[in-house]
């Protein structure tokens, strides 16, 4: 009788250490557990990873993984999900914004996150000394209170749609690095250096070969993320990339080219293709602080020399659409009323002579004033695409008489030219905001240093109908103020906007969780998984 107790305790007490080590266990990994690397092939090294320096959408896609925001913009682009902040809600009058946060988030150096972290980023971000590129953003927030360790307060001086959004934009930093480091010289901190709250930190940057992101050990969602190990695999060049990526050196690959894409889904069943919709143009900007290009009649003259239909075929194989303007689809102010300017070289040729210009010399080039019509077009090396239409371009405009000159640069320095308006004709990309606003590519106040308007674009109907369609609250009212601003700007033509591409990522099937989204192909990093 006795050994049978014992027995019975014996069998009840191993139970419970198995089912605490069990419980452990799923504490610690989700239930699905942390293994593995992904290993994601990229063209182009990232310009930084410092929230408060870098301006590189591409570079944005990263930091959001090691530092979070307030919020998470859900892919509506109108409504927000909780991420730092629990929850929120607006004063009786709109003017005061409370938001709630969480109490169990850490920052990877083990310091506690609280209100004082999300006050002194505001401080740093409004600072003039930061040269935070999206500090117009806050303009109309006065103050942020800290009412408790775990409450703040966002004090607007006006009531608008974006107010939310605005709060938000941003990822919050730590108050101890900020207080202790001057305005001026906190971008220049290596994001290697600061502490995160993402589920993901740097473990290693080799600038120009690879970037390595661990899983943030202190990060506040239990079991996540689920894969140990990103490595972003630097290649600058689109047809290498493809062979890793069908060899199974790397594992998943943004912007595949269109060709490939087509081959992939008829020949490699262990890779698997998303096709979604995206913010993105495709754009051949126009320097408007330099001649010709300060003349919006010659701009509409050379986009319709340009075939961008023939362009899309040729090159896209029907993941692309025409574009017409600073806006794509997906965002709501889209006006689709505005068609793209024919491709009509014969009124394109007309419209330069009315201009003055002719081949007085006989060379098969226009000229003006003994200038001729010449030109450089700049894109960025490894690109396949972009250098296809620079060709065809070229050959395009030559048929009027333009001798428009093709020059392949590597990234970072086409983005430091782009960065200093230091280019003719660039072939770039915008990938558009998700907050209905033209001022941050197209203002007039948006030119110069730290701005994105890098063609020197200033039209003073669109800013004042732009501030009029921000400020009002109905946005069926505000769609037909934001259509008449396009308008004016497709009429002038600072670019000729392309088109708008398909995204195409393609990710080795044994992963899972894989959700990329029009807000970015990692978005949810975080819940992606190694199969069994």
């Amino acid at each position: 009788m006795v050994s049978g107790v014992n027995r019975y305790r014996f069998i009840l007490s191993f139970l419970f250490i198995f089912m605490i080590i069990f419980s452990s266990c799923s504490k610690n990994t989700g239930g699905r557990g942390r293994k593995g690397s992904l290993v994601v092939g990229e063209i182009s090294d990232y310009e930084g990873l410092n929230p408060m320096s870098t301006t590189d959408a591409h570079a944005r896609d990263i930091y959001n993984l090691l530092f979070l925001s307030l919020l998470d913009e859900n892919d509506d682009f109108l409504t927000f999900s909780p991420r730092l902040a629990t929850s929120w809600e607006f004063s009786e009058n709109r003017l005061e914004l409370t938001f709630h946060l969480r109490d169990n988030v850490t920052w990877s150096d083990g310091s506690k996150f609280t209100s004082k972290d999300v006050a002194a980023t505001f401080k740093l971000q409004i600072d003039p000394e930061t040269v935070w590129s999206g500090r117009h953003l806050k303009e109309h927030i006065d103050s942020v209170e800290v009412i408790d360790d775990f409450t703040v307060v966002y004090h607007f001086n006006r009531v608008y749609p974006y107010q939310v959004m605005d709060a938000v934009d941003g990822p919050i930093m730590p108050a101890h690095i900020i207080n202790s480091t001057d305005p001026d010289e906190f971008g220049k901190i290596s994001a290697e250096k600061l502490p995160v709250t993402g589920p993901f930190r740097i473990e290693k940057w080799d600038k120009g070969q690879s970037l390595i992101l661990a899983a943030n050990e202190n990060y506040y969602e239990e079991g996540k993320p689920h894969l140990n190990r990103v490595i972003f695999k630097i290649i600058p060049d689109q047809v290498t990339l493809v062979t890793q990526l069908r060899d199974g050196e790397i594992d998943c690959m943004e912007s595949v080219p269109p060709a490939e894409v087509v081959r992939i889904k008829k020949n490699n069943a262990k890779l698997e293709v998303f096709d979604f919709p995206t913010r993105a143009y495709i754009y051949l900007g126009w320097n408007g602080a330099r001649k010709p290009f300060d003349n919006p009649s010659v701009r509409r003259a050379l986009t319709m020399a340009i075939d961008r239909k023939l362009i899309i075929d040729n090159l896209y194989y029907g993941y692309a659409d025409r574009c017409s303007g600073p806006f794509v689809p997906l965002i709501w102010a889209y006006n689709p009323g505005i068609k793209p300017l024919p491709y009509d070289p014969e009124k394109a040729a007309m419209i330069l002579r009315e201009e003055g210009y002719s081949d007085s010399d006989g060379d098969g080039f226009l000229d003006k004033n003994g200038k001729r019509l010449e030109f450089k077009i700049v894109t960025n090396h490894g690109n396949q695409i972009r250098a296809d239409i620079q060709v065809m371009v070229q050959e395009m405009l030559g048929r009027i008489g333009v001798k428009a000159n093709p020059v392949l640069l590597e990234w970072t320095v086409m983005l430091e030219r782009h960065k200093n308006s230091n280019f003719d004709g660039i072939i770039s990309a915008w990938r558009v905001g998700t907050k209905a606003d033209l001022a941050p590519i197209w203002s007039c106040e948006a030119r110069g240093e730290g701005g994105y308007n890098r063609v020197d674009y200033c039209n003073s109907s669109v800013d004042s109908l732009n501030n009029l369609a921000t400020s009002i609250l109905d946005f069926e009212k505000a769609k037909l103020i934001f259509y008449r601003a396009q308008e004016i700007i497709h009429d002038e033509q600072p670019y000729t906007f392309l088109y708008i591409p398909h995204s195409l990522f393609v990710v080795n099937a044994r992963f899972g969780g894989v959700r990329p989204d029009a807000i970015g192909t990692f978005h949810y990093l975080r819940d992606w998984y190694e199969k069994d």
